[in-house]
């Protein structure tokens, strides 16, 4: 048996340490993630030498800020200012905390802080969430540093533990599970009342990893692993157990969501029978043993060091996964792994992660620090992977809008600007950033609309790159694919159309056209035409493919005579609807409906001046004249004709029923009309003057379908005009002077 002390190996806290001299393959074998070693052989076996993996993140938490993580409930940074009042439930930025019950590490404390779950008084809770999606497809690899102390409830029992958890990075992480025995990651219904409300687990959990000083999280009391089935439920069962049925336990639980799943998977317990105690195997004490805390930072860290545990938890890549737990109990003897155990599959593309604690009745102190991810082997220099963002808004059909994530990483020692995602099918895929630091992981995002084809096919079928450059050189991901299933929801539609030209009248037969289109992603068979007035409509094809783009179609047609009773109604209006069958089940179209007139063309005319008096010899009068189609059918070659207007034009020259146009004219008034007028004119008021109505009469004509020349009413328009006639002649020596005013020169106005 090899044994060496811890200094003699690397930590990835600490740095590199001198080692002695060993042969390079008896170091690989003994030294273990974290630095130190372990007995090869035993109950607890050392875990397998690192790959040497890519890193993700390294956040301490001993500042007073954490940006990259927010913060639940009572969750806060013991290295910020200290605050006077606790944030509330509910997420907030990582800020400062209470004063605190209990041991707990000095306030404004940064750079020697912590991140404080909760500090030792009753009924806390908190939890932190990394909302940023890492890479999962070559494994994870993540150490952290864990106390739980300081209970205020005595010998009765600690309290509830703190759970690193796993979700599919394709979700947003904006809260943790149920607490309690939940441990801030499965779901729960309280006290198992059934009145309760229940209390869901975290959205799209992957991995549920317990750190259980008091127990719970080991049993399915209170409606845990809801739904799992028996081969998946603890052995301890749902029942009450006090004041825990596995107390200083690891205990991993698998996929969740909602208030369904987050099964139990194993524990660290030498007992898997239905018949308790299930005494843990862990080889030392989750809880420790610190009950006073200095007010100095410096010296409060050496005063919580025997009670810190390092957590080393791996999860292997893809197609046979396996998660492995391994813990330093600060006693001495290294790393010791607890737990190994096949990973739940499928492996999400990705993943986000968040710590949780919680207290109750009973009391303990949870803090975190240094957080260390990394991938569990090696990731290309730039790294990209593409993922659909859920949750989806239901079944994917046409028309429906696919957001996309795209998360690109740096695994390169040097930084990459210029930085790009290139996917030809969604388009244009926008960064936040430009350029990433190594190390750095930054995510991209685009949205795609589902087309006929892609639901023709089943499925989005796509492939992404991301590109930079580095020290003036071009660096490439490699590609990125992702199949995106589509419900194949098969659907129908109809289009009508009237062949039969109008207009239309009682007993003659008009011919329907309809034509029918595949809009689904599903084959239709039994195609047919159903209509509220026609009837025996055939299809020249029964059977429509689904198709790439417009849709496989076929026509069908039918004939209507119409009846008297469209005659008396003026129009008749008929609705269709196509049928077919998919997958054994009618599929409808939307109504469709077309309406024609039925009656005798008919068209009127008003006319009216337009231009403003007084009229005289000499002025131009202005006509509008209103042409309607008031009639059953369109009307053609739209025209006017006025007895003393010689050109009248026309907006428009074709009408449809009911349409109407302006026409417009004009005629000048001539002496000649006065004279005509004088003949029977009426005199003015005793100033020689007599008015004179001028009037003009007009037709509206247009041609109808067949031909025929359709002809209005005649309409007339007057205008009055003010004239002076001519003084008659002088009459003969000896006779009276009746000119009415003319003068002695023959000139009105004079005596």
């Amino acid at each position: 048996m090899l044994r060496m002390k811890r200094k003699q190996c690397s930590s990835p806290f600490g740095g590199p340490v001198r080692a002695p001299r060993l042969a390079a393959a008896a170091l690989a074998l003994a030294c273990g993630v974290g630095g130190s070693l372990a007995p090869a052989t035993g109950a607890f076996a050392r875990p397998q030498p690192r790959q040497g993996g890519s890193p993700l993140l390294d956040e301490t938490f001993t500042q007073a800020t954490a940006p990259d993580f927010t913060g639940v409930g009572s969750a806060c940074l013991t290295g910020a200012p200290q605050v006077g009042a606790p944030p509330g439930p509910g997420d907030h930025p990582l800020g400062g905390c209470t004063e605190g019950v209990g041991p707990v590490p000095p306030n404004n404390a940064a750079p020697h802080g912590y991140l404080r779950l909760t500090d030792s008084s009753t009924d806390q809770s908190g939890a932190v969430l990394y909302n940023h999606a890492l890479p999962a497809g070559e494994g994870l690899d993540v150490t952290f540093d864990q106390w739980q102390y300081g209970t205020t409830t005595g010998n009765i029992a600690p309290a509830d533990g703190i759970s690193f958890f796993l979700v599919n990075g394709d979700t947003q992480l904006t809260h943790p599970g149920a607490f309690g025995g939940s441990l801030g990651y499965a779901q729960k219904l309280p006290d198992d009342d059934p009145s309760a409300e229940f209390q869901p687990g975290v959205d799209r959990g992957y991995l549920g990893v317990g750190l259980d000083v008091l127990g719970n999280y080991f049993g399915d009391w209170e409606h845990r692993g809801n739904g799992c089935p028996p081969d998946q439920r603890s052995p301890a069962g749902t029942s009450f157990r006090v004041p825990a049925p596995g107390a200083n336990m690891v205990t991993l639980r698998g996929p969740g969501d909602g208030i369904d799943g987050y099964c139990f998977r194993t524990a660290t317990t030498s007992n898997f029978s239905t018949t308790g105690p299930w005494p843990s195997t862990l080889p030392g004490q989750l809880q420790g043993p610190t009950t006073e805390v200095s007010s100095d930072p410096v010296q409060a860290e050496q005063d919580l060091e025997p009670s810190r545990r390092r957590v080393h938890v791996v999860i292997t890549p893809a197609p046979d996964p396996q998660v492995t737990v391994s813990v330093d109990f600060n006693d001495g003897n290294g790393f010791q792994q607890v737990l190994r155990t096949a990973a739940p599959t499928p492996v999400p593309p990705t993943y986000k992660f968040g710590f949780a604690g919680s207290t109750g009745l009973f009391t303990d102190t949870h803090l975190i620090r240094n957080v260390v991810v990394r991938s569990e082997r090696p990731l290309p220099r730039l790294n990209l992977v593409k993922q659909v963002r859920q949750p989806l808004p239901g079944d994917l059909t046409v028309g429906s809008q696919v957001p996309y994530d795209f998360v690109v990483t740096n695994s390169g020692g040097t930084t990459i600007g210029d930085l790009a995602v290139d996917d030809p099918k969604t388009g244009p895929v926008s960064c936040p950033v430009t350029s990433l630091a190594p190390g750095e992981t930054v995510t991209c995002t685009a949205t795609y609309t589902v087309t006929a084809a892609d639901a023709a096919h089943g499925s989005i079928d796509n492939t992404a790159t991301a590109t930079g450059t580095s020290d003036g050189e071009t660096v490439t991901s490699p590609p990125s694919s992702q199949s995106v299933p589509i419900e194949r929801v098969p659907g129908i539609e109809v289009e009508k159309q009237v062949e039969t030209p109008g207009p239309y009248s009682v007993g003659q037969t008009v011919t329907y056209r309809y034509t029918v289109r595949n809009t689904g992603g599903a084959e239709l068979t039994d195609i047919a035409v159903h209509d509220d007035h026609v009837r025996d409509i055939t299809c020249e094809s029964t059977t429509l493919a689904p198709a790439e783009e417009t849709g496989d179609s076929t026509t069908c047609t039918g004939t209507y005579t119409v009846t008297a009773a469209d005659g008396t109604a003026g129009s008749v209006t008929n609705t269709a609807t196509a049928t077919g069958t998919a997958n054994g089940e009618t599929v409808t179209s939307p109504e469709t409906y077309q309406t024609i007139p039925v009656g005798q063309p008919h068209l009127t005319l008003r006319k009216q001046v337009v231009s403003g008096g007084p009229f005289q010899v000499g002025s131009t009068v202005r006509y509008a004249y209103t042409v309607t189609n008031t009639g059953a059918t369109q009307l053609h070659d739209v025209h006017v004709a006025d007895d003393r207007v010689a050109t009248v034009t026309c907006d428009d020259t074709t009408l449809a029923p009911g349409a109407g146009t302006t026409c417009h004219g004009s005629y000048q008034i001539t002496q000649a009309d006065i004279d005509v007028c004088l003949e029977g004119g009426t005199r003015g008021g005793g100033d020689g003057t007599v008015e004179c109505r001028i009037t003009n009469i007009a037709q509206a004509g247009a041609t109808d379908p067949q031909g025929r020349e359709i002809v209005s009413e005649p309409a007339s328009a007057t205008v009055t005009v003010r004239a002076e006639p001519e003084c008659p002649p002088k009459p003969e020596y000896g006779k009276p002077d009746d000119r009415g005013g003319c003068d002695r020169r023959g000139r009105r106005g004079g005596a």
